[in-house]
């Protein structure tokens, strides 16, 4: 039997308050895009030549903020790279660029454009909030003057190149701009040499605000959420599924449901790169969603409740497993790797079970009765250590997976198919912290799902289902983050670049893409009307 351990942790706790009255919901709109790449992305090109590549992409925005406008949207966020792609040199990206001013100024472009010279950009994204009544968010390129000779971090052209989210009120002002921290493999943009936390107010709450990669780490992600009254964030992002634990709606929804956030992602569209998922997540499950293997921008329209978070709270929890749990034979146990980390690993050999596994510091439980009575080869896995590829943070994890065959290396393979439905299953662990994020992932014949909040429930380490998932499972589980075992001085480990298989985006395609504007699919899906 499983020994009765009992952890005593002092940590954080999220409260939120859902706000109750004429404007207690609010509508938001993301858009799935996909991105018209430049060919030339290495050698530097003129302005004329880089405006000309943007505006392709720009158009697309335009009819889209259109689109959202007359369904009364509030808040619309596009992408991370969606203006020109990704795959450039630092060279080849500058023309670019645009000098984007200090947001306090409340810069009207569309009212004042000739304040700023070369900011074309910036001017019509000035105009479409404002022609459309809505707040904008927008990924695009910062440039910013700088003296080699008093700052030791100025780079030697002289000039910082920043990956830089911008935000505009309904005025066409623009009220904010965050420069993306933690870079990934992005050789074309620098590191901003000071970490600034970014939010902004609106009428419907305020809203965080960070970019792809930075969702793994404490800053920004977390000390974001730790600033008084922030209930939601805005996410670009440019994201490479990494099944079975890192596909973007299922990490996304997740991050939403335990931060207890509304989360509006934005990502870019290039299935064929493993570039797709897009959603409107709130902390009971999604409002929309959108992840397909076929190429075409997508948008998505859906109403979220206004959450007005209070400050972390902190205050003792209890993690207590108890011995009633039955402890699986050691024998049974396995070891295999999951996205590059060495997992512990029980299979699943009952229709109805009651099981545990352990690794490290961590023991995960799991309750569980198969609809069927049978199962195709599922196992039960824990994990907790410093991850270590393609960046460095410390994580626990217990997940109750799909193999992709009955060999026990294949568990923690990426899988897309299944066909074993659960009637319920309980889960818990024994986590050393409270940064832990619910995941719920079904497939509809190959098809990446998602699970209404209907049919599951989070809170304090369990993760619940009484009834069971409206779909096959491909993954459940808890993915946390210890943020206080993070180790900055160990470099990640990386394959080639050509065959990296993480989250946001490589450096390097080794395909040229071709796209004109008559090719693009656009749709338009309106939840919660």
């Amino acid at each position: 039997m499983l020994s009765c351990i009992i952890y005593n942790v002092v940590i954080c706790s999220i409260f939120y308050i859902v706000v109750d009255s004429d404007s207690s919901t609010f509508r938001a709109a993301v858009y799935e895009h996909a991105v018209i790449i430049p060919t030339e992305r290495k050698a530097w090109v003129d302005r004329s030549t880089a405006l000309e590549n943007m505006m392709k992409n720009f158009e697309i925005y335009k009819v889209q903020a259109e689109i959202a406008g007359k369904q009364n949207v509030n808040i619309l966020v596009f992408p991370e790279d969606g203006l020109f792609g990704m795959g450039f040199s630092r060279a080849g990206l500058e023309s670019y660029l645009e000098y984007i001013p200090d947001p306090n100024e409340k810069w009207n472009a569309c009212n004042f454009p000739d304040k700023y010279a070369n900011t074309e950009i910036q001017r019509k994204l000035s105009c479409v909030a404002k022609e459309n009544s809505l707040y904008l968010v927008v990924n695009m390129g910062d440039r910013q003057s700088c003296n080699p000779t008093n700052d030791t971090k100025c780079p030697k052209d002289g000039h910082y190149q920043f990956n830089t989210d911008v935000v505009y009120n309904p005025k066409g002002e623009l009220i904010a701009k965050y420069h993306k921290i933690n870079l990934f493999y992005e050789k074309q943009f620098d590191t901003p040499p000071v970490s600034d936390i970014v939010t902004f107010d609106t009428s419907f709450g305020k809203f965080a605000m960070f970019t792809c990669f930075d969702i793994l780490f404490k800053t920004p992600a977390l000390d974001s959420l730790k600033i008084q009254g922030v209930g939601n964030v805005v996410f670009p992002t440019a994201w490479m599924d990494a099944l079975p634990l890192l596909a973007a709606i299922q990490f996304h929804s997740a991050f939403a449901a335990g931060s207890k956030v509304n989360f509006l992602a934005a990502n870019i569209n290039r299935p064929s790169f493993r570039f797709h998922g897009s959603g409107i997540y709130s902390p009971e499950g999604y409002g929309a969603f959108h992840y397909s293997e076929k190429h075409g921008g997508k948008l998505l329209i859906a109403n979220l409740s206004v959450i007005q978070n209070s400050n972390f709270i902190t205050q003792d929890i209890y993690t207590t497993p108890t011995n009633e749990l039955e402890s699986q034979n050691q024998s049974s146990q396995f070891n295999s790797y999951v996205f590059h980390d060495l997992f512990t690993f029980v299979p699943l050999t009952k229709a109805i079970g009651n099981i545990s596994v352990c690794n490290g510091k961590l023991c995960c439980h799991l309750k569980y009765e198969l609809s069927n009575g049978e199962s195709e080869n599922y196992a039960f896995g824990a994990f907790d250590g410093l991850h270590t590829y393609e960046g460095v943070y410390y994580i626990q994890v217990c997940t109750l997976l799909k193999c992709k065959s009955s060999s026990k290396n294949s568990c923690g393979e990426p899988v897309k198919t299944a066909s074993t439905s659960f009637k319920n299953l309980k889960m818990t662990g024994t986590f050393g912290t409270p940064h832990i994020f619910p995941e719920i992932l079904l497939t509809d014949h190959g098809t990446l799902k998602l699970s209404s909040g209907n049919f599951w429930r989070y809170g304090n380490g369990t993760l619940q289902s009484d009834q069971g998932f409206e779909l096959p499972v491909i993954s459940v589980g808890m993915f946390a983050r210890d943020y206080s075992l993070d180790e900055d001085n160990i470099e990640p480990v990386r394959d080639d670049e050509s065959n990296t298989a993480f989250n946001c985006k490589p450096s390097i395609f080794v395909i040229i893409f071709v796209y004109s504007l008559i090719s693009c699919r656009t749709t338009v899906t309106v939840f919660g009307k």
